[in-house]
């Protein structure tokens, strides 16, 4: 897989500068490859101890996507013969995660202001680097999901953080369902705080490099409020929170009452529809998964929800369905996987306790004196 990320930076009024980093893998949806967080995750860590630079601006190229989510053709090719190499997988699926997780971890606790500016398909790999921005815009063509579930994972990059801070019913269809929302009811949820038509972006750079930024003690408010200028209010109810009350009620009780009650739910929506059929495709065992992340860990701290996550996702790639998701939807396109369990009640309290303990690694992802100590 090609792909890049564009580099540069906005000479602003006073001769400081805005670095500005584009994804760029038009091709594959601007999905992340090993390469691009690389890039990512040197160059942040160059610009936080650049005193030149007082804000990063991260977008993407093209008009179909932000970012759809991870390269994980490369993972899945290591993981085909884990039986006969296991160190070979387990070292494919260590490298990239601990990388991604470090650069999500980064942008959470960034030094300076990151304005992450959102539009088309948001999803996975792409949610873990906007929702960690200081300042989260999106497009009113912005489409966000995590639909991990579908290829045997969970919402990772952070979702263990980020979505327990959405009311939990929501939080749980969002990661169960793999259903899409779009950007009123990222507004309405939180996950963007402000909402853009999508041709104000390049309007909007250009009045950040017409700023005096030395002339601003508070460079995170002065951001706040050239942002509150390009806000548009979306017409719609949004697609999740047109059917609030509905997803409520059905998102109550153990995890086989909650998938039945979504399953057998008679709304004539295809919103709805399209999530109950997703729900349906999704792996048991992701289903365990991600309720047992949404529900028994709400309170993890940051660090403490990327370190679980590593050791959760080595696992689903060497122990569980990551293999068989990926090949069924993305490899063989036959949308007929074959999974460990067949039904969420299958998945024993045994299994899930296993899979919530921490892997036998030196390699955690947040543990490398490459970060700066304070953040930690």
């Amino acid at each position: 897989m090609t792909g890049k990320v564009n580099i540069s930076q906005m000479t602003c009024a006073d001769g400081s500068s805005i670095g500005v980093l584009e994804l760029d893998n038009q091709s594959a949806l601007n999905a992340l490859n090993y390469e691009m967080i690389e890039q990512l995750y040197e160059q942040l860590l160059k610009w936080q101890s650049d005193d030149n630079i007082v804000a990063v601006f991260l977008h993407a190229a093209g008009e179909k996507a932000f970012c759809a989510g991870g390269d994980i053709q490369a993972i899945f090719r290591a993981l085909e013969n884990k039986e006969q190499d296991f160190d070979t997988a387990f070292k494919a699926m260590d490298s990239f995660f601990t990388l991604e997780y470090r650069c999500d971890y980064l942008i959470h606790t960034y030094s300076k202001p990151i304005v992450a500016w959102g539009h088309g398909y948001l999803m996975g790999g792409g949610v873990g680097l906007f929702m960690g921005a200081s300042h989260r815009v999106a497009s009113t063509n912005t489409r966000f999901a995590m639909p991990e579930s579908k290829i045997g994972l969970y919402p990772d990059v952070g979702g263990t953080y980020f979505l327990s801070h959405l009311p939990q019913h929501f939080a749980l269809f969002i990661a169960l369902t793999a259903c899409q929302v779009n950007a009123t009811d990222m507004k309405a949820l939180g996950l963007c705080q402000w909402t853009a038509a999508a041709d104000d972006k390049q309007n909007f750079l250009e009045q950040l490099s017409n700023v005096e930024w030395s002339q601003h003690s508070d460079i995170e408010r002065v951001l706040s409020e050239m942002l509150d200028h390009v806000q548009v209010s979306t017409s719609d109810d949004g697609l999740l929170m047109a059917h609030a009350v509905e997803v409520e009620a059905l998102c109550q009780g153990s995890l086989p009452q909650i998938v039945n009650a979504i399953n057998t739910a008679s709304v004539d929506d295809k919103w709805f529809s399209n999530a109950q059929k997703s729900l349906r495709y999704a792996s048991p065992l992701s289903l365990q998964i991600c309720y047992q992340q949404l529900t028994k860990y709400p309170d993890l701290a940051l660090k403490e929800c990327f370190e679980m996550e590593f050791s959760l996702t080595l696992r689903c790639g060497l122990e569980g369905d990551f293999r068989e998701g990926v090949r069924a939807l993305i490899i063989d396109k036959t949308n007929q996987p074959n999974w460990i369990y067949q039904d969420v009640s299958q998945v024993t309290p045994q299994v899930i306790e296993r899979f919530f303990s921490p892997i036998d690694s030196k390699l955690y992802p947040l543990q490398r004196t490459d970060i700066q100590a304070a953040t930690l």
